[in-house]
């Protein structure tokens, strides 16, 4: 702050060569990332943290990368510490592409958080296999059928009466774990299911109703995806 302060012209030259080359956009993207990275390494070590922050991206990317072929214009993955991250993009308009791109991060996530953990079980390296177990408890809660969380986007292109066992669960789990951002995402999946019950969802509204064929197939993807994680 001080430098740009007293530099103010060599301050404004650096960001005009970044918009320029377009390394703003990439700034923008992942500066909560190495806010996170900064925060988790103060609190667990620069390796767990890296480690944790990785497969974090890797889940998000698995998002993105599926937005990106199907056209959904993915701009960002915004990195919140102790809340995850998300991927933005454009809304879908079909509830099984929705589904599908929910699916997308936990399913990539997942699967490489269960060979890091093995990985650090055949060297011995037992951060690797916290970091791996981790990743895996963390895409496991993400299928948790309840809006925000993929799940809630997954099950309920199916139905959403999905999501009110999901929600009670979200409530429980706040209650047990004593959890004030629990809670506060419990609020936010309660609003959710009002809104959708009572038609005022405008993203439920513009998107096409999943075909059957598509609902059997996100249920079975889910339901493999939940008992390998578990």
């Amino acid at each position: 702050g001080i430098a740009l302060f007293k530099f103010k012209a060599l301050g404004l030259i650096g960001l005009k060569l970044l918009t320029s080359f377009k390394l703003l956009v990439f700034f923008k993207s992942f500066i909560s990332m190495f806010i996170m990275l900064g925060i988790y390494t103060m609190m667990f070590g620069w390796v767990y943290a890296f480690i944790i922050v990785g497969l974090l991206l890797i889940h998000e990317l698995g998002h993105f990368v599926w937005m990106k072929a199907n056209g959904l214009n993915p701009r960002s993955i915004i990195f919140m510490p102790f809340a995850g991250a998300a991927a933005v993009s454009d809304q879908p308009d079909n509830q099984s592409l929705n589904a599908w791109v929910a699916m997308a991060g936990p399913l990539i996530g997942g699967l490489t958080s269960i060979g890091l953990f093995y990985f650090g079980q055949a060297r011995e390296l037992n951060v690797m296999m916290a970091a791996g177990w981790t990743g895996v408890m963390l895409n496991l809660f993400q299928l948790v059928p309840a809006k925000p969380f993929d799940g809630g986007h997954i099950l309920g292109a199916i139905s959403k009466w999905f999501l009110l066992p999901g929600t009670l669960v979200v409530f429980t789990l706040a209650a047990l774990w004593h959890t004030p951002l629990m809670f506060i995402i419990a609020l936010i999946s309660a609003y959710s299911v009002f809104m959708i019950f009572t038609g005022r969802d405008k993203s439920q509204l513009t998107m096409r109703p999943a075909k059957p064929l598509d609902k059997f197939a996100i249920a079975c993807t889910y339901m493999g995806l939940v008992l390998i994680l578990g």
